[in-house]
């Protein structure tokens, strides 16, 4: 509590602070009818209350919260000068929070549901968090705009922008299936502009290296299948083609790659490399691995917690041998197997494979297939769930409401633990990788976090962990993994 009242104190701070600098008679938009609202006043005899607020004293918990989300522009009052601190929000309302907190971007994404209609005040909010994956549907073509937001699925959604636990110590937070109230949400809202967290870093980046230009094709195609930013890795000192030479063991380029500290100079960097959540990352086989400006590339930024794809480009050589050690250079990323394509690679075949990742911007809408939560030790991973009649059962199991699997280690390479119902079987040989869950037997949760092959039921897979990091979170011995659509 006192850490709370701390981080809410410095918010109060900075909100007083900013309101200095805002224009005084800057317009705002009402959360529930999206109107503009001019600035509220505070009259006469209610100086000891929050922000104008008449049902918000100055010494409520709460009331710091309060002031920021209304010094920022984010939340507003209900009408006749109140709060409504213990009402509750939509889940409409709060991405309508949350994207105007990134600044109202404009993005081009497919929306289906049902209940989602164009031309209304939440429309382009929903747009916004369904296409960075930051908020999902109900998993039958509805987004349920009207429905209250619920404390755990405020705790999920605000733990994808922050990966840190934003809602710990609010008084009256349990995480449970009841709605949280405002003061609740606007408390979260602010502990993530006080960590800084930027709802923005699920933008996708392309980054490449192409010495011939076979590279630079594949990367366009995918930034504009996804609508990525792009960013040429350029050496300070070009390539010729007698550099290129790979049957010359002289050349720059063989000396280079039998070089373990060669590190090309790169001219320019990625700005911002904040904003980005997924990072594609391409390449042409040198001598079978990348080439050594990448490792130059992947030393100079940060990419924990991203999501690293890599693609690469060769005449016949796979891109198995590269990935090992790209992974070394980044170990706090969250790398995803990568690609290989031949030179002139079609847009429609890179289309092919970057739909088979499931990414938020290009893979099946979640309104429609559902997002499956597995909130674990703290941490709560997501997953796709597969197309099939096993998925769909225990996406209706769900519907009731979240269900806690105790989970025993087997073999050291998987966690598996009773559902407590049967769900259909749709067994087929499988090469089970770390990230994959499982239906055995018809009634039992497997997440794998090794490799095994077997006739199983494939219910989905945890998308941007890997297999490392997969293990640390699970532990090494009996878990309790709580289950969630959202």
């Amino acid at each position: 509590m006192k850490k709370w009242m701390r981080l809410a104190a410095a918010a109060l701070g900075l909100a007083l602070g900013l309101a200095l600098l805002l224009p005084a008679c800057a317009a705002r938009r009402g959360e529930d009818t999206g109107a503009p609202v001019a600035p509220m006043q505070t009259p006469a005899g209610m100086a000891g209350l929050s922000a104008g607020f008449s049902d918000v004293d100055s010494g409520a918990w709460y009331a710091g919260a309060v002031d920021y989300v209304r010094e920022h522009g984010l939340m507003e009052g209900v009408g006749e000068g109140r709060f409504d601190p213990e009402g509750s929000l939509t889940r409409a309302m709060l991405v309508t929070v949350l994207w105007r907190q990134t600044g109202q971007p404009v993005v081009n994404y497919l929306m289906r549901f049902s209940d989602v209609d164009g031309g209304q005040w939440y429309t382009e909010a929903i747009r916004w968090a369904a296409g960075n994956r930051l908020v999902g549907g109900y998993g039958n073509g509805l987004f349920g705009t009207g429905d209250p937001i619920t404390q755990e699925h405020l705790s999920l959604i605000l733990q994808r922008i922050t990966d840190e636990p934003v809602t710990d110590g609010i008084p009256g937070f349990d995480g449970s299936s009841r709605p949280a109230t405002r003061a609740q949400a606007a408390a979260a809202v602010m502990n993530c502009g006080t960590l800084g967290a930027d709802p923005r870093a699920n933008r996708v980046l392309v980054v490449y290296f192409s010495a011939t230009g076979s590279t630079r094709g594949v990367a366009e195609h995918i930034a504009d299948i996804v609508g990525a930013d792009l960013f040429e890795i350029v050496p300070e000192k070009p390539y010729t083609g007698a550099d290129l030479d790979y049957r010359d063991a002289s050349s720059r380029a063989s000396r280079e790659q039998d070089d373990p500290a060669a590190r090309p100079a790169i001219h320019g960097e990625v700005e911002d490399m904040g904003q980005y959540g997924v990072v594609f990352l391409g390449y042409p086989i040198w001598h079978g691995q990348a080439p050594k400006i990448i490792s130059t590339f992947l030393e100079g930024c940060d990419l924990s917690g991203k999501t690293v794809i890599p693609f690469c480009t060769s005449g016949g050589s796979g891109i198995d041998g590269s990935e090992g050690a790209l992974n070394a250079l980044a170990p706090q990323a969250r790398w995803r197997s990568g690609e290989r394509f031949g030179a002139g690679a079609s847009r429609e075949a890179v289309k092919d494979w970057v739909d088979s990742l499931e990414l938020g911007t290009t893979g099946p809408m979640e309104g429609e297939d559902g997002m499956l939560n597995i909130a674990v030790n703290k941490t709560v991973l997501t997953a796709a769930l597969a197309d099939n009649s096993s998925a769909r059962a225990l996406a209706e199991l769900l519907a009731d409401g979240p269900l806690s699997v105790e989970m025993r280690d087997y073999n050291r390479m998987e966690k598996v633990g009773p559902l407590g119902a049967d769900l259909p079987a749709n067994d087929e040989w499988i090469d089970a990788q770390a990230g994959d869950l499982i239906l055995y037997q018809g009634n039992q949760l497997v997440i794998y976090y090794g490799a095994n092959s077997w006739s199983l039921t494939r219910l989905g897979r945890i998308e941007g962990v890997g297999a490392g990091e997969l293990r640390d979170i699970l532990g090494g011995g009996d878990v309790r993994v709580t289950l969630s659509m959202g």
